[in-house]
């Protein structure tokens, strides 16, 4: 039998959707040279489909591996109950040490998301500084402090999230034209909620449009630069074979693509297709894609397979590690995504 895996990493880039990836969509324009070699050297699953268009209850199945309409953390102010278990408990009752670093304010205390950590960090609750140069930067001195023994990290960035305000650097990557429209930076978040619920109040020029893009896309290829150094230093530790580095994101974002902007409104593609990558060298094989649709709640199933723990209990996603070797999927290959109580979507081959 394989040797399990030591230790586990889950980084979780908050509204990344696959068509942004060279790896998911080769015409993309994002530079993202960090997430392509990683993609080279793991499994990547082609057709990954988020539980839900937003943050709290995509997330809460990811960590919990029930679907929203089980859990029920599907409103703004719903909370995951205490009964529901989280992949973090199972790994501190299985005697990992257990960190996470959350720069989203809904995966925080005041929604449930405190339970089985040993160190637990909420960077928009706690009101410190959520780029991913200091995300990575604490999670990598954390993970150097516990290298010698068995660890769990949960990991959530958020610079592709409005506000978009990368570095002027990445922003010039994608627009290095003079800009004087009405899109600013530090207020895009406002501006698109505003134009997502009332479409005439800014009326985009083709110039704006440009813009708004722009600054995603510099945002996705900044927090890059820094995922990529996060990895050069799990091998300084000599972590990079014996711990499983899971990728992927919670939804994705429109730009206009069907009328409107952001998340949380459709369930289109843009906002359910999600990257989904495995890599630990010598078992998840090296460059090898996967066509079945699966989803991002058998994260747990999967992780916890690898690692040697027992599976979660009323564990619903399924352990992925057989359709990476090749193996014939042991039940139908489907994916379902909610919109809280008002849509249902099945996804299976290249149907939805």
């Amino acid at each position: 039998m394989d040797e399990p895996a030591r230790n586990v990493i889950v980084l979780l880039i908050d509204t990344l959707r696959a068509s942004k990836v060279h790896a998911y969509y080769p015409k993309t324009r994002v530079k993202t040279p960090a997430i392509d070699e990683f993609a080279a050297r793991g499994t990547l699953f082609e057709r990954s489909q988020s539980p839900e268009n937003w943050t709290k209850p995509s997330v809460a199945s990811v960590l919990t591996s029930l679907h929203p309409a089980t859990h029920r953390t599907k409103e703004d102010a719903s909370k995951l109950p205490k009964s529901a278990l989280m992949l973090s408990e199972v790994y501190k009752k299985a005697g990992f040490k257990t960190a996470s670093f959350i720069a989203n304010g809904y995966v925080s205390n005041a929604f449930g998301f405190d339970q089985g950590w040993d160190h637990y960090t909420n960077y928009i609750r706690e009101a410190r500084n959520t780029n991913a140069s200091n995300v990575f930067g604490e999670a990598q001195g954390w993970i150097e402090k516990h290298k010698d023994g068995r660890f769990f990290v949960y990991i959530q960035t958020i610079d592709p999230h409005v506000p978009y305000d990368p570095p002027a650097k990445f922003l010039q990557m994608y627009d290095a034209q003079p800009y004087s429209g009405q899109v600013q930076n530090r207020r895009t978040h406002l501006m698109l909620d505003e134009a997502k619920k009332n479409p005439k109040k800014y009326a985009f020029t083709k110039r704006d449009k440009e813009r708004i893009e722009a600054l995603h896309d510099g945002e996705i290829s900044y927090h890059d630069e820094y995922f990529g150094k996060f990895l050069v230093k799990l091998r300084e530790l000599g972590l990079d074979e014996n711990t499983i580095i899971v990728v992927t994101s919670d939804h994705g974002e429109e730009f206009d693509d069907h009328g409107s902007w952001g998340h949380g409104h459709s369930v289109y593609q843009e906002l359910l297709h999600v990257p989904l990558m495995f890599r630990l060298p010598n078992r998840v094989p090296a460059g090898t894609k996967v066509g079945e649709a699966v989803s991002t709640l058998d994260i747990s199933a999967t992780v916890t397979d690898l690692l040697g723990v027992p599976a979660m209990a009323h564990n619903e996603g399924h352990a992925l590690v057989g359709l990476m070797l090749g193996e014939a999927p042991s039940q139908p290959a489907v994916a379902f995504s909610d919109f809280q109580d008002d849509r249902r979507v099945i996804t299976t081959g290249r149907w939805k």
